[in-house]
């Protein structure tokens, strides 16, 4: 099957007619990296042999693989016209559908997994590691330089980014974020919300404004106000990298924006010069959220709570909303 890229994403659309412009490029890029391990640019025929297929991607962690077969498994609906793929896609999707049960059960755990493990550090670890970078930035006097080079650009940028999840522990959603401001939101058209995120910038405010993210099609438009002490950090960088409204945030050296697996390999570039470990947007996620809320009591009072919530009859929200009461 002779498909070239603009063909592969008129049949992944066909198939997914409300698709994200950012998935759709995520679906590209998958299936283009599955082609060049089989020296394979426009030939799909290869998809025919699952066995090959798992064969060649077995190196990867068992969520990459997952994350290989969606697009497969979206292309081969789109070409099935005839039904000859109906046993292909049933296996491909069991074998999808394992890996997703592998990783609930995972998750269930409560515990990292052990590849994540040792790259897993205390958020006073990366505490320490933001203050090395402020220290740098201050010593160099990089917020009073009128012009700054690549790696102090890059510096700039990490500084923000980590600072950034540490506070709002989003996916890599700053992924073309683009910096508007308060009159500009108005102008915006539905085509224009739905497939790019934007930083409004007003006078006593700063909040990001999101509809491109994995779970939108869920939640809907999700506004996220920005704290004072990110504000002012998200400022600085603005100023000392000559941010105007209307242009991407995080961009690289040649000015291009920067995509979702970009920003992660940054992080990770990062961490490993300053820690000695590959910490992607992940694993900061999980180093946020266990720092809030991953103390042995905590977790004791949660598995107390889903007990006498199964007991009631209803979930632990449920029990949240309408159940617990204070008198205050």
């Amino acid at each position: 099957m002779e498909i070239n890229k603009e063909q592969r994403m008129e049949l992944i659309k066909s198939q997914r007619p409300t698709i994200k412009d950012s998935t759709m490029k995520q679906y590209e890029a998958q299936l283009r990296k599955l082609a060049k391990l089989f020296d394979s640019p426009d030939n799909y025929d290869f998809l025919t042999d699952i066995d090959a297929v798992m064969e060649k991607i077995s190196h990867l962690h068992y969520t990459s693989q997952r994350n290989a077969l969606n697009p497969v498994i979206v292309l081969l609906m789109a070409l099935n016209e005839d039904k000859k793929y109906d046993e292909l896609i049933k296996d491909y999707s069991k074998i999808r559908d394992g890996f997703n049960l592998k990783y609930e059960e995972e998750q269930k755990s409560g515990k990292i997994s052990e590849k994540q493990k040792e790259n897993f550090v205390e958020m006073d670890a990366i505490d320490e590691m933001l203050n090395k970078m402020e220290t740098e930035i201050r010593v160099n006097k990089l917020k009073k330089k009128d012009e700054l080079t690549g790696k102090e650009k890059e510096l700039f940028m990490v500084f923000t980014l980590f600072n950034w999840l540490k506070r709002i522990p989003t996916r890599n959603d700053m992924a073309g974020q683009i910096l508007i401001n308060k009159s500009m939101v108005k102008n915006l058209t539905e085509e224009e919300k739905k497939n790019t995120n934007y930083l409004v910038k007003e006078k006593s405010r700063m909040y990001g404004l999101y509809n491109d993210y994995k779970t939108s099609s869920k939640y809907g438009e999700k506004i996220i106000e920005i704290p004072k002490d990110l504000e002012k950090i998200i400022n600085v960088y603005i100023r000392a990298t000559n941010k105007k409204v209307g242009d991407v945030l995080f961009v690289n050296s040649m000015g291009t924006p920067l995509n979702r697996n970009q920003i992660s390999q940054l992080l990770i570039k990062t961490s490993k010069l300053y820690l000695q470990k590959n910490i992607s947007t992940t694993i900061m996620r999980k180093i946020v959220a266990s720092y809030h809320f991953g103390d042995k009591e905590f977790q004791e009072k949660k598995k107390e709570q889903a007990i006498l919530a199964h007991n009631m009859g209803h979930s632990t929200s449920v029990q949240d909303k309408v159940y617990i009461k204070t008198t205050d």
